[in-house]
């Protein structure tokens, strides 16, 4: 039951490099040897097109293999594809739909694009480049499981989540202070910059906080447009129950035991139908309470702490 095969024919430069040996690996084909089983763990639960659509899309077609092999393998849970006409995965236990999505950097030369990192040059942060290209994928989704919705396809009482893999990124890992939050949590709430009260004397710090930020600024040649980050306080976005966001990459092949160790869990405090805390229990999980004038964030659930 062979995945990735030579094909002159494969448009996906990520389908033709996988299949190349890797010196620091071992074995060196360890990649792609961990790409034929996902596939292997996964195969029954994929669109009948896979096969094909992975030599054109290898990036979203392996995000898809690794969430659903995360939740099989790692969590037992028992999923099922329904049809090929509506979303990725259905998950039994929880009576939820999952929906994946793959995020890379963007168009080559926009100003909104995140940029290649170049070793042994200082670069700014590319937080809002990352994002806004979260909040694209998030929009993206929300409005294709919309249409799910009105087709009935999804029913009122189902849960829904949807899984967004940003290993293809050049920041795949994000990076954030100790007691902070990664960018996927501060595309969905409005999570601003770290502020630290600092004692002048002492230098120790004292406090700290978040500002409230609503909005990043996605630019373009005529103007500067906001781009909201309130999505999870917006009561139009509560058929979703929560994102979850991975950012496991092909090429830095994982352990089968430790998949979904990098998936970090948003849940939606205002979802029609929630996910219970610590139903995913990999990765860490982020929880907002909604009062009617603030949020408050509730301390990080860290699963893969021993």
């Amino acid at each position: 039951m062979k995945l990735i095969n030579p094909d002159p024919k494969a448009t996906d430069i990520l389908y033709n490099k996988i299949q190349n040996e890797r010196a620091f690996l071992n074995p060196p084909l360890l990649a792609l040897n961990r790409v034929e089983q996902l596939y292997e763990i996964t195969h029954d639960l994929l669109d009948a097109k896979f096969k094909k659509q992975i030599k054109h899309d290898f990036a979203g077609c392996y995000s898809e293999m690794y969430f659903a092999a995360a939740f099989r393998h790692r969590l037992s849970l028992t999923l099922t594809h329904p049809s090929d006409e509506g979303p990725d995965l259905f998950i039994d236990d929880f009576n939820c739909w999952a929906e994946v999505t793959a995020v890379g950097d963007g168009q080559e030369g926009n100003e909104n694009t995140v940029p290649k990192t170049v070793m042994g040059k200082v670069q700014s942060s590319s937080e809002n480049q990352v994002i806004l290209r979260l909040t694209n994928a998030f929009i993206s989704k929300a409005r294709i499981i919309e249409e799910y919705i009105d087709k009935q396809i999804i029913l009122p009482d189902q849960k829904v989540i949807i899984c967004i893999s940003g290993g293809w990124m050049s920041e795949r890992i994000p990076m954030y202070p100790v007691g902070g939050y990664p960018q996927i949590v501060k595309a969905l709430l409005p999570i601003g910059d770290l502020v630290l009260w600092i004692n002048r004397d002492t230098k120790e710090v004292i406090d700290q906080e978040y500002k409230y930020r609503e909005s990043v600024t996605k630019k373009s040649k005529k103007d500067h447009i906001p781009i909201s980050t309130r999505f999870f306080l917006d009561s139009s976005y509560s058929f979703v129950s929560g994102v979850l966001y991975s950012y496991a990459n092909a090429f830095n092949p994982m352990e089968l035991d430790e998949l979904g160790s990098d998936f970090f869990f948003v849940h939606n405090p205002l979802a029609n139908n929630k996910i219970s805390e610590g139903a995913i229990k990999c990765g860490q999980e982020y929880v907002a309470q909604v009062d009617d004038e603030s949020f408050t964030m509730k301390p990080v659930i860290n699963h893969e702490k021993s």
